[in-house]
């Protein structure tokens, strides 16, 4: 009977995993083909990342779950998820309804790679983790066998120190985990509802002379907030320190009113901005979906001066209908000064690690070109602002392509920094001690 009733559940499982895509069957070949196309003609970076491009993977795995009757939504979503991260584009990502979004579910531990293992960084204390512990092996894998299984490929980077594990790690349940006494266990990893969030901003004096300000988002209220309160302890102090090690982007200009406090001379705005122009890919497909968002916005406009903007633009990508790749220059821009303050510190220490991204990573290569007051220690940045403008496809009532249609002149001729990210003046190599002994911190304090 015992049998019986075990035989009775599982059937009632699997009916309930494969029911949304039996209830709801989808055309999966015009699905994989919309994205592969997309990724293939579309993305402006393709070019450079063509290597990474291996589609057919994907489409066998998922087409051969369907024929047997044994693909899920999410076996689907989460190979479209890997297809489009395979690119090592973080500006190339996939979406689609939390429902059915792998993604969408929360891991509540970071970790980072080094040599054949995976150190945990941070962990919430209901997951049984803690900042130390030495991941040996995921789903009875060790990470250079996942890595080799995902063709190296999944993480953004086959760079240790710059792998990012966190979506692998969402799909998984069972580690095997040595302790920092040695001991070991298997521990099954439970996954929660997805959480906003909390990125810190905060600012404080490390000492008499050396203030530090922690941004890991860009937030120009936040910062409008330490600057009113701290503004006179950062003017006065000799060395400010900017740690944006995990600085994952937000409001564009959230941080400018730094800027007077880390200039050696005058600046004009653009010079910081670097803004050498663009290359647009005008695709047919690229012209009918932006032109066909920039007409919806127009019809919700009254304001005639912003409809003639868009109509402007509008404009652009109607006489430039199929061309391909299409130099843009930088567009008009007022002169726009900034000049040092009377009171600053008299040495500005950027920090800069791997999960420095956006506009995040904007900010850095801004602070980076501000002149010799400015020198930046700790890991190359993310690499993300050679390929930039998303457009935003409709695969289905469910699910959504971003991708970029502009990329940087630099990258252009070669010069980006995609897989790369901006270099730093004093590289310091992540190591497991970083865990519990901040040495990027302690050499800023003592340059």
């Amino acid at each position: 009977m015992e049998l019986v009733e075990r035989v009775e559940k599982y059937k009632q499982d699997q009916e309930e995993t494969y029911r949304e895509l039996r209830e709801n069957p989808m055309d999966l070949d015009a699905l994989f083909q919309t994205v592969v196309k997309a990724v293939h003609y579309d993305y402006v970076g393709f070019e450079a990342k063509r290597r990474y491009f291996m589609p057919g993977e994907y489409h066998t795995y998922v087409f051969s779950h369907f024929r047997f009757d044994s693909l899920t939504m999410e076996m689907l979503v989460r190979s479209l998820h890997q297809f489009a991260g395979d690119m090592h584009d973080r500006r190339l990502r996939f979406h689609c309804d939390d429902w059915i979004d792998y993604r969408n579910l929360a891991m509540k531990y970071r970790v980072r790679a080094y040599g054949d293992s995976l150190y945990v960084t941070w962990a919430a204390p209901e997951t049984g983790l803690v900042a130390g512990d030495r991941i040996l092996t995921v789903h009875r894998m060790t990470p250079e066998k996942v890595r080799s299984f995902m063709r190296k490929t999944a993480f953004y980077s086959d760079v240790p120190e710059r792998e990012l594990w966190g979506g692998y790690l969402r799909m998984a349940r069972s580690l095997e985990v040595m302790h920092e006494d040695g001991s070991r266990e298997r521990k099954t990893v439970e996954l929660w509802p997805a959480q906003e969030e909390e990125y810190e901003i905060s600012f404080r004096m490390l000492d008499a002379d050396t203030s530090y300000l922690r941004l890991e988002r860009m937030d120009r209220e936040a910062m409008g907030r330490i600057l009113a309160e701290h503004g006179e302890e950062i003017a006065g102090s000799g060395k400010l320190i900017l740690d944006l090690r995990r600085c994952v982007g937000g409001d564009e200009d959230g941080c400018w009113d730094l800027f007077p406090w880390l200039v050696d001379r005058e600046y004009d705005i653009r010079r910081l901005l670097n803004d050498e122009g663009s290359y647009v890919l005008f695709t047919k497909n690229n012209c009918d979906r932006r032109y066909g968002t920039l007409k919806v916005f127009r019809e919700s406009l009254a304001d005639p001066a912003q409809i003639a903007l868009i109509e402007e633009e509008m404009e652009i990508w109607r006489q430039n209908y199929g061309k391909g790749l299409v130099y843009q220059p930088p567009a008009p821009a007022e002169e726009q000064y900034i000049v040092p303050a009377q009171r600053a510190p008299g040495k500005v220490v950027l920090l800069t690690d791997t999960f420095c991204e956006n506009e995040g990573e904007q900010f850095a290569a801004m602070c980076q070109r501000c002149g010799s007051k400015v020198v930046t220690i700790g890991r190359p940045t993310m690499g993300t602002l050679d390929y930039y403008d998303c457009v935003h496809l409709a695969v289905n009532e469910h699910m959504t392509l971003s991708y970029p249609i502009r990329m940087t002149k630099a990258a252009y001729e070669g010069r980006g920094i995609s897989e790369k990210g901006l270099p730093v003046d004093e590289y310091i190599p992540w190591t497991p001690e970083e865990i519990h002994e901040d040495r990027l911190l302690n050499r800023a304090r003592q340059i």
